[in-house]
């Protein structure tokens, strides 16, 4: 890339105010301004008091949705309350239970579960009228999300099977197949890999026929996940760059930030701690922008793992207690489990400390037993016996 001469002075001055630049060459820094410049001009715009009293419901939830997959999530919440309460004006029960729905997911990435589940039971209740069952459908595959984020797989899944049910009774093809990626990511965390890979092509084949570009991006992420726990990295590496070609330029943040993390740990596998931090590091920043606490989570897990990688101890148990310090309080039982595990074996390979390892290893083992974990209740269970 030729910077002009005229912008380096700018970008002088920018690396005397904020010293942390020098990390970055000049190229790099005009790239993310120019992101950031296409970002903001392409993001949805919150109305003000007067232009939101004018709006539907229908609209209202519209843009909401729309602030919810772009990842601007503290702009969205307002917005859905009014769509809510708009559509409790109007009367209208279909936009009241499509609010619901989607205030429902904006908690579940807050991890406030217990609001999520009684804003779908609300919803539910609603939806139980004669007429288009797509929206029951809809209530029971939200269900089923705030089970499966708690990590409650069996009940995650009977939701999930009710919500293709209606699905498929109803010919609703966009419903049935994110029904199918769901299910895929239960059995991907359940350990079933190839029971997941058959519900990800259905979902897959679906979204591809009806166009819908970012449950496609989803798709190719969750496969890349199953590819890389089957050790098939080039077929992983390949489905995280489809979904970040899609993502980045619908500007789905959400999404490119669980690219970069697969990208990370594929790094991580091949020895290339520096290179996965740099990724992770990426990720974390998209997801600490848009507040997705379980995924800011899960990111200082995954730089904790790469400091482990370089025998660095104290940073390494810095994040992991950053990660237990976000996972622990919302409930996230299955994530917690991994960076226990995950610290049992920094103090049993490097600190040298058997007895916080046993200690560590055990609380994981409970945990992934208490959501029904079983193969990593198996491996948790050879470590200990090796120990």
């Amino acid at each position: 890339m030729q910077i002009h001469p005229e912008l380096k002075p700018h970008l002088k001055r920018l690396r005397a105010e904020y010293p942390e630049l020098n990390l970055f060459s000049d190229e790099e820094i005009i790239e993310a301004l120019h992101q950031e410049a296409m970002e903001q001009k392409s993001a949805a715009v919150a109305p003000d008091d007067a232009e939101s009293d004018r709006m539907s419901a229908e609209s209202l939830a519209l843009l909401g949705q729309q602030m919810l997959d772009q990842g601007e999530w503290r702009k969205a919440e307002p917005v859905l309350l009014n769509a809510l309460d708009e559509a409790k004006r109007e009367g209208n029960r279909d936009w009241q239970i499509k609010a619901a729905i989607l205030l429902a997911e904006l908690c579940r990435i807050r991890g406030d579960f217990p609001e999520a589940q009684g804003l779908l039971q609300q919803a539910l209740g609603l939806a139980e009228y004669p007429g288009d069952h797509s929206l029951r459908g809809a209530v029971h595959n939200g269900i089923g999300e705030t089970y499966r984020m708690q990590a409650k797989y069996s009940q995650a899944i009977v939701h999930y099977k009710k919500s293709i049910e209606i699905a498929e009774s109803s010919g609703n093809e966009q419903e049935l197949a994110i029904g199918y990626s769901n299910l895929g990511i239960v059995y991907t965390r359940q350990g079933n890999l190839d029971g997941a890979i058959g519900m990800y092509e259905k979902g897959l084949a679906l979204a591809l026929e009806l166009g819908n570009q970012q449950h496609t991006a989803q798709i190719y992420g969750n496969l890349s996940v199953v590819y890389r726990n089957l050790g098939r990295r080039d077929q992983a590496v390949r489905m995280s760059h489809n979904a970040l070609a899609i993502s980045e330029r619908l500007g789905l943040d959400a999404i490119s930030a669980l690219q970069y993390g697969n990208l990370g740990n594929d790094y991580l596998n091949q020895g290339m701690p520096d290179h996965a931090i740099g990724m992770h590091e990426k990720a974390l920043k998209i997801d600490a922008r848009i507040g997705n606490q379980p995924e800011v989570a899960r990111r200082y897990g995954n730089l904790a793992n790469c400091y482990r990688q370089k025998g660095d101890a104290a940073r390494a148990l810095e994040y992991y207690r950053l990660s237990l310090g976000i996972s622990e309080p919302i409930g996230d039982q299955h994530s917690s489990a991994v960076q226990y595990f995950n610290l049992g074996i920094l103090y049993r390979d490097v600190i040298g400390d058997a007895n916080e390892a046993r200690a560590n290893l055990e609380r994981a083992k409970a945990l992934f037993e208490q959501v029904g974990d079983a193969p990593h209740v198996q491996q948790v269970a050879r470590v200990l016996n090796e120990m």
